[in-house]
């Protein structure tokens, strides 16, 4: 009886010890550091248009896609690319922290993104959240650009609920997504709807596994990728791009339905 104890004591050890070191190992693939140094824009941004070079040169200083550019310039907002291109270069210290059972999320010490060209129905995801080395990460759905307000199916015990785009601004690596090819008004709709259906539903880790993906009726449970699927799929659009039962922010970021806006921390792509 003690020689099984024993062993069973050496086989749990050793097990956490892999989990640990896993999860040690986790770290360091939060963030990606741009690559190059600052450069000055000032002459790129008087220019009245753009080339595809000159895209290439912005995005690369600023983590900006053409889709959030062209925004910016037709709301006449290019004074704030400065500034967003001071965020995306400023060194980064990463604080990491438990806040469920073995659930890690990364935070900014210090700074925080700046993210702009953001309206209703925009999707944000991050790798930063994990269990043990497991990246499982995070998303969200924007439902008020304006007031800095997201929808968000957080973590297991809590029902989903309205959030601050503040943590996301306190989020190492951010990318930052919108509905290819719709317009401004129907994301808005998405994210109205989104507010009324989806709002204080329980959190279901397995839903569309033990549960329908897409019900007819109600929305019973839900989990953050899930939450932002389900927000579309309402309208008729599925963003996971594997079609699979569970949908994961991996799938969303993988939608040929989306294009990037933004990135924070990751590299660019997409």
């Amino acid at each position: 009886m003690k020689r099984n104890i024993r062993r069973a004591l050496v086989l749990w050890t050793a097990l956490l010890t892999c989990f640990l070191g896993w999860t040690v190992q986790a770290e360091p693939a939060t963030y990606t550091r741009p690559a190059g140094q600052p450069q000055d824009l000032t002459a790129l941004l008087e220019k009245p248009s753009w080339m595809a070079d000159d895209y290439r040169t912005l995005a690369g200083q600023t983590g900006l896609a053409p889709a959030a550019l062209d925004l910016l310039r037709e709301q006449g907002e290019l004074a704030v690319i400065p500034a967003v291109q001071q965020a995306y270069f400023q060194p980064v210290a990463i604080q990491c922290t438990v806040y469920s059972l073995a659930a890690r999320s990364e935070r900014l010490v210090d700074g925080r993104n700046v993210l702009v060209a953001l309206e209703d129905g925009d999707i944000l995801l991050t790798p930063c959240s994990h269990v043990f080395g497991w990246r499982n990460g995070h998303a969200a759905l924007v439902v008020d650009a304006q007031a800095g307000v997201t929808l968000e199916a957080a973590t297991v015990g809590q029902a989903s609920a309205l959030g601050s785009l503040d943590k996301w601004a306190r989020t190492p690596a951010v990318a930052v997504y919108r509905l290819r090819g719709a317009d401004a008004a129907t994301r808005a709709a998405v994210a109205r709807a989104a507010v009324r259906r989806l709002t204080g539903v329980p959190y279901a880790l397995t839903v569309g596994l033990f549960s329908d993906k897409h019900p007819t009726g109600a929305v019973q449970g839900t989990q953050c990728a899930h939450l932002v699927w389900e927000a579309y799929a309402a309208f008729g659009y599925d963003l996971d791009a594997n079609g699979g039962p569970i949908v994961t922010p991996g799938d969303l970021a993988r939608s040929p339905l989306l294009e990037l806006k933004q990135v924070c921390g990751l590299p660019l792509a997409g």
